[in-house]
């Protein structure tokens, strides 16, 4: 049931980016599926997502998962995303993209990873200017935590791990 369901997002996905174009863009250039994370900053209608900012324009679609339109000032830090943009990714530290279409994930997971990743963030952040970017979460269910692999855009030559248990999102040890 679930694969069925996710088939129906992706067609509608397709659809939307398919047929709802602008007059002005460039239809020769493709749409490309961006790398799935958690969006850490949000700023000028940017979202940083991984290593790559997302530009947000008027002809940007922004959904949850459910093929409810949202708007920019519903984004939030911590939110676990798909990206979709046009054009290609600017060689740069971070990339950046214009964005087609940014999915919000709303699943049980999802949201459980959310704030995780919120917990993680808000421990290491000592000032507002500090920028960390979130690489990778992976579930450990034997062990009842997430370990989030993170960078500070500061410090780009090495990621450090931090360990949240799965059910308090209490912070239990950074490496």
């Amino acid at each position: 049931m679930k694969m069925i369901v996710n088939l129906y997002i992706y067609l509608f996905v397709a659809f939307i980016l398919g047929s709802c174009q602008s007059p002005d863009r460039n239809m020769d250039e493709s749409i490309d599926k961006g790398e799935e994370g958690f969006i850490t900053d949000l700023d000028d209608k940017r979202i940083l997502i991984k290593g790559t900012y997302y530009k947000v324009t008027n002809d940007t679609y922004i959904q949850d998962q459910h093929g409810n339109d949202l708007d920019y000032s519903e984004l939030e830090i911590g939110m676990k995303v798909k990206p979709w943009h046009r054009g290609g990714v600017k060689k740069s530290f971070p990339g950046k993209a214009e964005a087609e279409l940014i999915l919000v994930l709303t699943d049980e997971n999802s949201l459980a990873e959310q704030r995780a990743v919120i917990a993680a963030l808000d421990h290491v952040s000592k000032a507002e200017s500090q920028r960390f970017m979130v690489l990778e979460v992976v579930h450990l269910p034997s062990e009842h935590v997430y370990n989030i692999e993170m960078m500070s855009r500061s410090n780009l030559d090495s990621s450090f791990i931090v360990t949240v248990e799965d059910v308090t999102d209490e912070i239990l040890y950074i490496k």
